[in-house]
């Protein structure tokens, strides 16, 4: 194929400046003393960097459906996965930030997506004015053209490798927070976070899943005992589509109360359960498309969903521990006539260290989204003619991994890691479970740590 050799020394390149970055870091030739840590998280070094390298087999790098027909192309693969971080420790001031790039080469797709990138910039700055008030800024953005299972369900996105004839698609994510931490009195404190998430995705699923986000939060926190917290909180959410907006924009509110109990020092326990209620702004008044009154009478359609989260964490060892939650609540919905779902998560982790050299790391995520139609089979024609009216259905998402590492010296270590993604989309009528697919990959790595 022509282009192939040049696409392959570009991507030689890429790979060998950042080899040279980070063995010039190492080496201190360079001047990035300031970069390290995940957002948010301590360390005991303010600069760290780690390089792996991986080499692996996929067996399906495009998310193909298993309905379709043409085969499922599959092919090894080469990675590279830089990151640097910078945490500063201040006494009443903590910065950290946090860059993750990831380059993954598929010799078999011989296409121009042969060579899939994805980056993270993490970033997070507290300021803590006196004992009892804090204030936290933070951001999050991700850019990928590969599918990132459980945040792109959660976000409404179908979690697809797009093509096209100019190549894949990507998509964006951008997460911005602040939050301010008080302490009212001794035993009473408060919460209050403002959220913007920007997502934008190219491709055919653009129109379903392009939206802006800005919500506010506020929790109330009271101290019943030192091992007892209870909660109570309210949480506002406005969706804004970039497309079909005159239906699929809505508003959601949510009130719930909870508690946070330590059972020991290495157990502990956090509940919630409340109410969600959906706002959908409907349509313009237009006795055309929809009877009069009905959706699209200009009044707002609400619907009320239950809302519960439970979650638990025990570190039996210092570097070992367990985590399993679930959740049940309202989930934005990657479909045009739909602008929610109700969706049940479960995640379950684990990590243990074997030895001081010998670990495994183990996740498990399951989601299942639930949808019931808003509109009639009328209606859905009246408004997108032409459109395939699917009835209710379900989409059902898992994602399971695993990686063993063996660290050889204290700046380098051997991986061997599987992942099995699954996505099942299922409806009523005219659906041919579109989109479903199942992906395998496994690989044998070095990560080299500073």
């Amino acid at each position: 194929m022509a282009g192939v050799p040049e696409i392959r020394k570009a991507y030689s390149i890429i790979f060998g400046g950042f080899f040279f970055l980070f063995f010039s870091i190492l080496s201190g030739d360079l001047g990035l003393a300031q970069i390290q840590g995940s957002a948010g998280q301590m360390d005991t070094k303010p600069f760290s960097a780690t390089v792996a390298l991986r080499e692996g087999y996929d067996s399906n790098p495009l998310t193909q459906s298993y309905q379709s027909t043409q085969d499922i192309q599959s092919s090894t693969y080469t990675s590279v996965q830089p990151s640097v971080n910078y945490n500063y420790d201040g006494l009443q001031a903590y910065a950290a930030l946090r860059y993750d790039f990831s380059g993954t080469y598929y010799p078999s797709l011989n296409q121009s997506y042969d060579i899939q990138y994805a980056q993270t910039l993490q970033g997070r700055y507290t300021y803590q004015f006196d004992p009892r008030t804090s204030l936290s800024a933070a951001n999050n953005f991700v850019y990928t053209e590969q599918p990132q299972l459980a945040a792109f369900v959660q976000q409404g996105i179908s979690p697809l490798v797009q093509t096209n004839a100019s190549g894949l698609s990507s998509t964006i994510n951008n997460l911005a927070t602040l939050e301010l931490d008080y302490r009212v009195t001794d035993r009473l404190s408060m919460i209050t976070k403002w959220n913007n998430t920007v997502v934008s995705q190219g491709g055919s699923t653009a129109s379903s899943g392009n939206y802006m986000n800005n919500g506010a939060f506020q929790q109330f926190r009271l101290d019943f005992t030192p091992e007892t917290v209870g909660t109570f909180t309210f949480d506002y959410q406005l969706y804004d589509y970039n497309n079909d907006n005159t239906y699929r924009d809505n508003q959601q509110v949510s009130f719930s109360v909870g508690a946070d109990h330590t059972f020991l020092p290495e157990l502990s326990f956090s509940g919630r359960v409340g109410i969600q209620l959906n706002d959908n702004f409907g349509l313009a008044d237009n006795t055309n498309l929809i009877s009069a009154g009905g959706l699209g009478s200009g009044e707002q359609e609400i619907g009320a969903t239950p809302f519960a989260s439970i979650s638990s964490t025990w570190s039996y060892e210092q570097r070992s521990f367990m985590s399993a939650g679930f959740s049940m609540q309202v989930q934005q919905s990657n479909l045009n006539t739909s602008s929610d779902s109700e969706a049940y998560t479960l995640n379950l982790n684990w990590d243990h260290q074997f030895t001081e050299k010998f670990s495994v790391i183990q996740s498990f995520f399951v989601n299942l989204a639930v949808f019931t139609p808003e509109l009639t089979q009328q209606q859905t024609q009246n408004l997108y003619p032409g459109a395939t009216y699917q009835g209710s259905g379900q989409q059902t998402t898992v994602t399971y991994q695993c990686k063993f590492a063996y660290q050889f010296l204290p700046y380098l270590s051997a991986e061997l890691g599987w992942t099995y993604n699954s996505y099942g989309n299922y409806f009523d009528l005219n659906n041919g479970n579109g989109g479903s697919y199942t992906r395998n990959q496994v690989y044998l790595g070095l990560r080299g740590t500073y």
